[in-house]
């Protein structure tokens, strides 16, 4: 009787140890499947002598392969897809570069004041999809994961003044004021070329849809911070959690291809570069806040 009570506790000695055993490793999977990394060729293992849990580990890793399998084709498609747009976009050009030449060119033939009108029609549409084929270019080409940014101190103070006396014949064309609070020496680590490609776009953006003030701020403390602030339609509804998406354009009174913000908020991310919008009753705001020194 003794002897049975010893064996039968020696039994539940071991069923408990692989009870234990086993809670252990099905919390050592769980913990693992939540940690796998998508870009790993790692799997979930387990240490059991259960068939049914072996099994269980082999269907999960066969999920694993099939839907790592499904991001790699995804990422391929979205990479050819980006790719046909380059040289679609490439390609579309040239052919508008000549057109708006020969309409350029018609222009200062002896019209009537209606082929004149039509001439402006077409030279403005020309122009606008000359804008934004080069804009579905410049997307493409700076999603690409091969441009990496070639750091450098850089001055953004005297950038940033350079960038905007750029575009002083444009701010007097549209009757644009721009009004400059920019703190001298500014150094900061960055990409120059990406860099002025996000001055460039957001004083473009300011330049469409902005009227009569063009307030520019730049402070160096903790922080490198630089703001654009204009005026815009008191009836243009814009929405500034939406403002950086690719085509957003506000509202009908807001013209444009939305791809401009869209590319700098492309290349903040590769800068690691915050950007955000603010909207209040009369101002729209666009704020660049760079990594601290």
């Amino acid at each position: 009787m003794k002897l049975l009570l010893i064996i039968v506790l020696l039994l539940l000695f071991i069923l408990l140890f692989f009870i234990l055993l086993t809670q252990r490793e099905i919390s050592k999977l769980n913990q693992r499947i939540k940690e796998i990394d998508s870009e790993s060729n790692q799997l979930v293992e387990i240490n059991l002598f259960n068939p049914m849990i072996d099994q269980l580990t082999e269907t999960i890793n066969q999920q694993i392969m099939e839907q790592r399998m499904e991001r790699i084709d995804t990422v391929k498609r979205e990479q050819e897809l980006k790719e046909t747009i380059s040289e679609i976009s490439h390609d579309l050009r040239t052919p508008l570069t000549a057109m708006i030449g020969y309409l350029q060119l018609l222009e200062r033939e002896n019209l009537s004041l209606e082929q004149q009108e039509s001439i402006q029609i077409l030279l403005d549409k020309s122009l606008a999809m000359k804008s934004l084929t080069q804009a579905f270019f410049e997307l493409s080409y700076y999603e690409s994961k091969t441009v990496e940014p070639e750091l450098q101190q850089i001055n953004l103070s005297r950038l940033l003044i350079n960038e905007v006396l750029k575009e002083a014949a444009t701010f007097e064309q549209r009757a644009i004021e721009p009004e400059l609070e920019i703190q001298e020496e500014c150094l900061i680590i960055s990409d120059e070329k990406l860099l002025t490609r996000i001055l460039q776009n957001v004083i473009a953006n300011a330049l469409q849809h902005g009227k009569d003030q063009l307030r520019i701020q730049l402070t160096q403390q903790d922080q490198t911070v630089l703001s654009f602030t204009n005026k815009y339609e008191n009836d243009a509804q814009i929405d500034p959690e939406r403002i950086f998406q690719r085509f957003y354009v506000g509202s009908n009174t807001r013209n444009g291809h939305g791809l401009g913000l869209a590319i700098v908020e492309l290349l903040s991310k590769k800068l690691s570069i915050k950007v955000a919008a603010e909207v209040s009753d009369t101002d729209f705001t666009i704020r660049i806040i760079f990594p601290r020194k």
